[in-house]
């Protein structure tokens, strides 16, 4: 009986040490801080290259004392479920574009206005710049802080409209079955110029296309491939409507319980991770369009863009007159891009 205890104790002495050596960091500075990252896009794809290449930076940059488990393909569940999650408390950080936090500010659905930015680097000076820090503290206020704060992490590299009749000029989307998402704000702006959008969840959009329920989408170029979207809609057009990025957010809560060293590691990690995701995406994209060339024989066709960002104008200031914007705000932002 005796042997028998001794036993039992040393195999307990032994789960505990190794229960403190896998708890301790490679510093041996403490307890490893574990942080639970969602995303959208799955491990394959350029977006989650990227996001594994973030969680790689933290660990390195921090000697292992913060690890950063990657999530991806909403296995914690979709966009707004996953932020609701950062706020309980159940997961800890959140990628994916701006525009799933407009709940917490609207001023964040300027991102995607088509044609309100001349490029991304006004879109970037936007979000860096005075008018974007004070988005970023109300969402700061409400919980939620991006960590990416050079808001470098480019996503598409830009936007396409794919369609069963060629789309060349603003004219020709007079009547267009157009495929919108949850965006007033989005097809407002399209319905302005004699469009007629549709709001179609993204998974059933391939279908909605093959059935004929709606005539176009647009889409970050990036995501027309995995999709097979022209394998229904032939004909491309390269709109560059707006610029779009990707952020990592984490809950606020969270990030104001780290040490200085390791929020600036985040926030660091962070923006490499940007870098590096751009550079990916760039390199998939080449990869794609020759595959789509060869395999769905699609036709591709560039606008003039002067013609868009006209006909979409007068929708920008109509924002202000429905109090949809605050007064001054569309010329403040085209400002910037001067």
């Amino acid at each position: 009986m005796k042997k028998l205890l001794i036993l039992l104790f040393s195999v307990l002495l032994i789960a505990a040490l190794a229960a403190c050596s896998s708890s301790s960091s490679g510093s041996g500075s403490g307890k490893v801080i574990e942080l639970k990252l969602g995303t959208k896009m799955p491990d394959d794809t350029a977006e989650g290259q990227a996001f594994n290449y973030f969680a790689e930076l933290v660990e390195e940059k921090s000697n292992g004392e913060v690890k950063v488990k990657v999530n991806p393909a909403e296995q914690l569940g979709k966009g707004t479920t996953q932020i609701d999650n950062m706020l309980l408390g159940s997961q800890d950080m959140y990628a994916e574009g701006i525009g799933y936090f407009a709940d917490f500010d609207s001023r964040v659905e300027v991102s995607s206005i088509p044609y309100l930015f001349n490029d991304f680097e006004h879109y970037q000076k936007f979000n860096t710049g005075e008018m974007g820090q004070d988005i970023q503290q109300t969402l700061i206020d409400n919980g939620i802080r991006i960590l990416n704060t050079e808001r470098n992490f480019v996503r598409g590299p830009y936007r396409v409209m794919l369609s069963k009749k060629p789309i060349k000029s603003v004219e020709d989307l007079q009547g267009l079955k157009l495929r919108s998402f949850e965006s007033e704000f989005y097809s407002a702006a399209y319905s302005s110029v004699g469009a007629n959008p549709t709001v179609v969840a993204w998974t059933e959009t391939y279908l909605g296309l093959k059935q004929n329920l709606v005539e176009a989408v647009t889409s970050p170029i990036s995501l027309v491939w995995p999709m097979k979207f022209t394998e229904v809609a032939p004909y491309m057009t390269i709109i560059d409507e707006y610029p779009q990025d990707v952020v990592i957010a984490i809950s606020e809560e969270v990030f104001s319980g780290l040490s200085e060293e390791h929020q600036q590691i985040l926030i660091d990690a962070a923006n490499e991770a940007g870098e590096k995701g751009t550079e990916l995406a760039k390199q998939e994209v080449e990869e794609h369009m020759e595959l789509m060339k060869t395999e769905h024989n699609i036709e591709v066709f560039e606008i003039d863009k002067a013609e868009w960002v006209e006909a979409f104008s007068d929708f920008h200031y109509q924002l202000e007159e429905d109090g949809k914007l605050p007064k001054g705000y569309v010329d403040q932002i085209k400002s910037i891009g001067k």
